[in-house]
């Protein structure tokens, strides 16, 4: 059997994470080209070049409808987005004198669990424990494994 896959991503340091992910983005895009030839052969084969050839290469003609629309919309996207933006900026200025909720007592906690006192002081106060649970998931045992 194999043993449980411990992921521990504070553990890494924020250089080696970056170049990471750079790499991965990399090889992500990488593969994303290698995918091109058979789209385009798809794209090819249900006609999208044939209507592309025709739409825009034999008429070369602009439609102006689109010329006066396309300004106009994408004003009205930016000024939604500017404005939601604020939006949100002055509903959450003051997030940090908002009011805060109380902090749960420990006995709600365990209660909450269906655990005793004793279970759940062993619960706060070690890292790594293994729970037994009964036939309707309430913890009755836990073994420290790591302090």
């Amino acid at each position: 059997m194999n043993p449980p896959l411990i992921n521990r991503p504070d553990r890494v340091s924020r250089l080696r994470h970056t170049v990471l992910g750079f790499i991965t983005a990399v090889l992500w895009a990488f593969y994303a080209y290698l995918w091109v030839p058979l789209l385009t052969l798809v794209a090819w084969l249900l006609g999208i070049h044939t209507v592309y050839q025709r739409l825009y290469l034999e008429q070369n003609a602009v439609d102006p409808f689109i010329l006066a629309s396309l300004p106009i919309i994408a004003l009205i996207c930016a000024l939604l987005l500017i404005g939601w933006a604020e939006y949100n900026r002055v509903r959450f200025a003051n997030a940090d004198e908002r009011r805060r909720r109380g902090d749960v007592k420990e006995a709600a906690v365990d209660e909450k669990l269906g655990a005793g006192h004793e279970l759940g002081e062993v619960l706060r106060h070690h890292r790594v424990v293994s729970v037994t649970l009964d036939e309707h998931a309430v913890p009755i045992a836990v073994h420290v494994l790591q302090t």
